[in-house]
């Protein structure tokens, strides 16, 4: 696969319809963004040594969606493979290998794992992210039960218990009737906010 540089004449505007972003630096034909597998072997291209995809990056493998302008980014989010070097990775997080999936050539987190860190975030970066993973499938019950009581040495009852609420307010989500009610009221303000962000995508992508 060939990636085009951002920067080289035949580059274009980064919105094109013709093009994908796949990181900070590069971008490839749309034609090559058209599934996961394909999305991943684009993204893992770019990587300076084998890596999990996590966070927005791992998002846009799962969904087809940038939940942050890739531009913005001095590399695309990344964790180490359990027991490798976290040189060139961005985060140094440990993953178990039941959270980790095999998409094409690249070792992405599983959607579950993806939202549970998402969780940990700031909410406005973390909820775009896991509304379009909701609308994507992933099971709440399997985010809880890797948060479970602490998740990478925080306490997760309100990661738990909000994404529970997006659920429930996402119409287009194929379980949102099968939660519990949380038993008080989170201050998330945001969290109907969410609902209509606007994810950062080259509008072609699906």
């Amino acid at each position: 696969m060939t990636a085009i540089e951002l920067g080289a004449p035949f580059f274009g505007d980064p919105h094109s319809p013709v093009l994908c972003l796949v990181g900070p630096d590069h971008a490839v034909p749309v034609d090559l963004c058209q599934s996961p597998a394909l999305r991943a072997n684009a993204v893992a291209r770019g990587l300076r040594s084998p890596a999990v995809l996590v966070d927005e990056s791992a998002v846009f493998v799962h969904t087809g969606r940038w939940t942050i302008d890739p531009l913005s980014l001095r590399s695309v989010p990344t964790a180490p493979l359990p027991g490798k070097s976290t040189r060139w990775t961005t985060d140094r997080r440990l993953l178990k290998d039941q959270h980790l999936t095999q998409i094409g050539s690249a070792y992405v987190t599983t959607m579950a794992r993806t939202a549970a860190d998402l969780l940990v975030l700031p909410p406005e970066r973390a909820l775009p992210g896991i509304v379009h993973l909701l609308r994507h499938g992933v099971d709440v019950r399997e985010v809880r039960e890797i948060l479970g009581q602490r998740f990478r040495g925080r306490d997760s009852w309100q990661a738990s218990q909000l994404i529970g609420q997006i659920a429930r307010h996402l119409p287009d989500y194929p379980g949102h009737q099968s939660h519990d009610r949380p038993r008080r009221r989170l201050r998330y303000s945001s969290v109907r906010a969410a609902l209509g962000s606007g994810a950062y995508y080259p509008p072609s992508q699906t």
